[in-house]
């Protein structure tokens, strides 16, 4: 499909776009019903977060909205020291200054979990990946992370093919190669830092094996599997800019080696990125990449 379609078939996608309404009333929070482990499914775009994102969603104590885009800006401005001396200016440490950020950052997540009759919030936004640090800062290293990772060139390959160039001006394979890279140079670099809050769904394993995958995750950070999560083209959910053809998706489906079809230059420079293990369908369950 040619990006132009793919374009044009997303936004009539978002003519008659379905919505919940959160709430018809406003809904107080206090400190007692606020969440105190929030999750974060990250991963780069096209990496399969989306389907991760419905799944959690359908958890029975889980709420996961679409892609929100806003939390990283809180997280800036907490680590923007010009910010922090006007918190200090108004008589705010910088203790105060994160619990008053974190607070305005989450409220709408909260609002919507409660709405849901849900226990803990998730945010799956792709973009996030680039400022993990930053968002963990921001919520006091509390929250936890779940690492999605599908093989490199599948998700070049997409992005690639959807024109994507994220305002980049140079060439889009070379774009979609340096976005891919980067981003998950940033979730193993951030995994690594904190083991004991991360845990890997690896695409591949997802589709081959989806419960015995989210159990062993969900397990590795203290949480509980539901068969629920299987049911997620069954329940109700918002979609914002999500792909319109992944809200269609019924069931869990491998997609893979597409990437094949490119022209020997270009495989040539996704080995040069990626290596040599690229040839193996199930490219994270080499040993190098589980150290």
């Amino acid at each position: 499909m040619s990006s132009i379609k793919w374009y044009a078939n997303r936004i009539k996608s978002y003519i008659g776009r379905p919505r919940l309404i959160i709430q018809e009333k406003p809904i107080i929070l206090t400190e007692g019903n606020r969440c105190e482990n929030p999750i974060f499914i990250a991963g780069v775009h096209r990496s399969g977060t989306s389907l991760v994102r419905r799944m959690f969603n359908s958890h029975p104590d889980i709420a996961c909205p679409p892609e929100t885009y806003y939390l990283e800006y809180y997280a800036k401005m907490y680590s923007n020291p010009d910010v922090e001396a006007g918190y200090e200016g108004l008589g705010y440490d910088k203790s105060a200054m994160r619990e008053d950020l974190s607070r305005k950052a989450s409220e709408l997540h909260e609002a919507y979990r409660i709405s849901q009759g849900k226990s803990v919030w998730a945010d799956k936004t792709p973009q996030y990946t680039f400022n993990l640090d930053s968002i963990d800062d921001l919520f006091n290293r509390e929250a936890k992370y779940f690492i999605v990772l599908r093989h490199p060139c599948d998700i070049v390959f997409s992005i690639f093919k959807r024109g994507w160039n994220f305002g980049s001006s140079i060439d889009p394979f070379e774009a979609a190669i340096s976005h891919v890279n980067t981003g998950i140079q940033c979730l193993l670099n951030f995994e690594k830092s904190h083991p004991s809050r991360c845990s890997r769904i690896n695409y591949f394993s997802l589709c081959s094996d989806p419960a015995s995958t989210l159990d062993t995750a969900l397990k590795k950070l203290s949480l509980q599997y539901s068969e629920e999560m299987l049911r997620f083209s069954e329940k109700k959910h918002n979609f914002g800019t999500e792909d319109p053809v992944v809200r269609g998706k019924t069931s869990v489906t491998l997609s893979s080696g597409s990437w094949k079809e490119l022209s020997p230059d270009k495989l040539q420079r996704l080995r040069t990125v990626f290596g040599d293990d690229i040839d193996q369908e199930d490219y994270w369950s080499n040993e190098q990449y589980n150290n």
